[in-house]
C-alpha cells in the first residue's frame, strides 16, 4: 500500500513568497512508477482577492467598481527548464465557475532538478489548424470561432455601471494565431532553488492568477469594453494579461510504501 506525506516547501525569491501551505487536496494512490508527475492547482484572485463570481465587485486600476461573470484560459506546452527542456503537449483550460478544472496533473515529467517553468496562454497554431480536437479543446467547451476557425486563448466577461452597453457588460474575447495578430502568449516563471522533480516526490506547485492584469495600463472600460476580433486591441489585451500568472506557493506529496 502507498501514502503520501506532505512535505512542506519554504523559499523565497524576489516577487514570490514560499510560505507554509495546507495541503491541497488529499491525493489517490500512485505506484511507484508513476510519480514523474507535477500537479497544478490554480487559485484566481482580483488584486489579490479570493475571486467571487457575479456576486463580489471588485475596483480596477482606473477606480472602476465592475462584478466578473466568466472567466476561462488555456494553459499550454508546458515544460520545466534548466539546462534541458521537459516538455508536456498537454493542455488545460481553466474555467473560474467549474471547480474540477482548478488542479490538473503532468505526467512524464523527466526526474531532476528545474529552475524554471514555461508555458503558454493559448493555442499554438497548429492546435489551431489541425482540425477537429478532443479533450479540453473540444470545440464544445465554447471556446472556439466557428466562424473564425481558431481558438479564443482567454476569455473574460463582466459587468460595471461604467459600461454605456446592453446589460453595462464588457466582453473580453482573445484571439487569433496568424501574424501580425498572434495573442498566444509564452510565460516564463522562475521555481524555488530547491525544486526537484524526484523519484518519490510529487511536486505540487499553486499558480495565482490574478485578473486584475486584464485592466492594468489604466484601461477605461466605459471607452473599451468589447474586443471579440483578431487585431489591435486584443494584442493590446493579451500583452496585459500574459503577467497575470505567478507562482504561489510549492509543496511535495512524498509516496512510500506500507
Amino acid at each position: 500500500m502507498l501514502v503520501f506525506i506532505v512535505l512542506q516547501e519554504i523559499a523565497s525569491m524576489p516577487g514570490h513568497c514560499f510560505a507554509q501551505v495546507e495541503p491541497l487536496k488529499k491525493v489517490n494512490m500512485f505506484s511507484r512508477s508513476d510519480t514523474d508527475k507535477v500537479l497544478f492547482e490554480i487559485v484566481p484572485v482580483f488584486n489579490g482577492k479570493p475571486l467571487q463570481l457575479s456576486k463580489q465587485y471588485y475596483v480596477n486600476e482606473h477606480g472602476d467598481t465592475l462584478y466578473i461573470d466568466v472567466f476561462r484560459f488555456y494553459i499550454t506546452n508546458i515544460s520545466f527548464t534548466c539546462n534541458r527542456n521537459a516538455i508536456n503537449k498537454n493542455s488545460h483550460l481553466f474555467d473560474v465557475a467549474d471547480s474540477s478544472t482548478y488542479d490538473f496533473l503532468l505526467k512524464k515529467i523527466p526526474p531532476g532538478h528545474y529552475d524554471g517553468l514555461q508555458f503558454t496562454i493559448g493555442v499554438d497554431s497548429i492546435d489551431n489548424t489541425s482540425g477537429a480536437n478532443e479533450g479540453d479543446l473540444d470545440p464544445v467547451k465554447g471556446m472556439y470561432w466557428a466562424w473564425n476557425s481558431g481558438y479564443i486563448m482567454a476569455k473574460l466577461e463582466g459587468h460595471s455601471k461604467v459600461c454605456k452597453t446592453l446589460h453595462q457588460a464588457f466582453e473580453f474575447h482573445i484571439g487569433g494565431y496568424m501574424p501580425p495578430n498572434n495573442t498566444a502568449r509564452p510565460v516564463l516563471l522562475k521555481l524555488p532553488a530547491s525544486f526537484a522533480i524526484l523519484e518519490h516526490d510529487i511536486p505540487c506547485i499553486t499558480l495565482k492568477v490574478d485578473i486584475a492584469a486584464w485592466f492594468s495600463g489604466n484601461l477605461d472600460i466605459s471607452k473599451i469594453n468589447y474586443i471579440v476580433t483578431p487585431g489591435k486591441e486584443a494584442n493590446e489585451m493579451a500583452d496585459k494579461y500574459v503577467k497575470m500568472i505567478s507562482v504561489d506557493t510549492v509543496e511535495y506529496l512524498r509516496c512510500r510504501s506500507q
